[in-house]
């Protein structure tokens, strides 16, 4: 762990609950971001300044001036030349943190990507707009025994939850089917 012996970790390494032994397990994790939006930069951000060992980055979308206003990993130069998220999102991570490793992969997530894109992951981050693909990161992430953070936002709502496999409730437990088109909106999981 390069810069412990800096100052750079030295503020939670002080915080009893992560002290220097999470510390060195935060930088020997892989988290997967699966979605670039709001939502994803966000966590890309903080778990690239909290010291996470490697960042793997997923989005199909490129960097739109609209997304500025709240994807702030993200410039008017990216908007202009539009930049893949991953690949803008990379470039601003390795500025912040330049021991962090980041794996770039511009693809749309299906069910055919889904368990290469996860392998080695310690945690897997949804930062998607959509059920279909929560539902592919769940199946997926339950079959290799991987934790997940659901994250949802719309308009002035938000939803966050964690799956744990084999310890909490996954995502179908909560919603056993997809709702009808123009109704997500609306969905709230069971128990919430």
């Amino acid at each position: 762990m390069q810069n412990l012996s800096e100052n750079r970790y030295a503020k939670q390494i002080l915080f009893r609950p992560i002290g220097l032994e999470g510390q060195k397990k935060i930088s020997c994790s892989t988290v997967t971001i699966i979605g670039l939006g709001a939502l994803g930069t966000v966590s890309g951000s903080h778990l690239c300044r909290a010291g996470v060992g490697k960042l793997r980055l997923v989005d199909r979308d490129f960097v739109e001036i609209s997304n500025l206003q709240r994807q702030f990993l993200f410039d008017e130069k990216d908007a202009e030349k539009r930049m893949p998220k991953v690949v803008a999102a990379a470039e601003k991570l390795r500025l912040t943190n330049s021991d962090l490793e980041i794996e770039e992969h511009v693809v749309d997530v299906g069910p055919r990507n889904i368990e290469k894109l996860i392998e080695g992951s310690n945690l897997v981050i949804d930062g998607t707009d959509n059920l279909e693909t929560r539902f592919i990161i769940n199946d997926a992430c339950l079959k290799h025994k991987i934790p997940w953070i659901y994250t949802s936002a719309l308009g002035s709502l938000g939803m966050l939850f964690t799956i744990i496999p084999d310890h909490t409730p996954c995502l179908r437990c909560h919603i056993d089917q997809l709702p009808r088109p123009g109704l997500y909106p609306a969905v709230t999981p069971r128990g919430f």
